[in-house]
């Protein structure tokens, strides 16, 4: 039996890979699935992880990332085409898994997220929830993760990703100008925005949205949910 752990380096999947670690040890895989496009924090983040799980981080995927991946659709990912979440996620873990039968997997819904539905697996696979067993809710994570010493970067997903509020996106603008101007590039390049025009009354496209941030106008913080949750597989 192999044993899988789903591990994006969230909070949730990280506190349940170092719990089962210590509470359920077994020669677990713990298998990412990374994109390319992670901030620096993050990257950092994924390279202590293998020697606070005493194991290394196993990566799935043919190497797609998320630039190959928009290349290749001639298009850029937004939220009536996301493209980028089952191509470069969601996909490559099961194939991962699938090939290993049978096998159980571990992924990281909490005890306050019983309306969250995993994946449906088919063949010999099963599939665990031990933060939902152990009945830990976000609160409980946030102390275990405490205890450890482990912080987890405040961002955990693509530097670019559609969802991000302005804030985030004004934070990628002054804190890595570089990787802005590269989706700027993109935006031109395809003809599309990773903003709906129908979103905010600020520009769609990363260019004018810079252009007022230059200017000096700064938005209004707005808490984002855990809307990409599935990313974290």
């Amino acid at each position: 039996m192999n044993h899988i752990v789903a591990l994006s380096g969230g909070k949730d999947s990280t506190a349940l890979a170092l719990a089962l670690a210590e509470c359920e040890p077994r020669e677990y895989q713990y298998v990412i699935t990374p994109t390319g496009d992670e901030l620096p924090p993050m990257e950092e983040h994924l390279r202590r992880l293998p020697d606070l799980l005493g194991r290394p981080l196993v990566v799935a995927g043919g190497g797609q990332t998320l630039r190959s991946l928009c290349d290749g659709m001639h298009s850029l990912p937004n939220w009536r085409m996301r493209f980028c979440t089952r191509a470069l996620k969601i996909i490559p873990f099961q194939q991962y898994a699938l090939e290993r039968c049978p096998a159980t997997i571990y992924v990281g819904l909490r005890a306050d997220e019983m309306g969250r539905s995993g994946v449906e697996w088919d063949g010999d696979l099963v599939c665990r929830y031990p933060l939902r067993e152990w009945g830990w809710d976000k609160a409980a994570v946030l102390a275990y993760l405490r205890k450890r010493g482990v912080t987890i970067p405040r961002r955990t997903d693509c530097a670019r990703c559609f969802y991000q509020t302005l804030g985030e996106w004004y934070d990628l603008w002054r804190e890595y100008p570089g990787i802005y101007a590269d989706a700027v590039a993109q935006e031109d390049r395809f003809g599309h925005t990773f903003r709906s025009p129908q979103r905010d009354t600020w520009p769609a496209d990363l260019r004018g949205l810079g252009r007022r941030f230059a200017a000096g106008d700064v938005p209004r913080r707005r808490t984002r949910g855990e809307g990409c949750r599935v990313c974290s597989m």
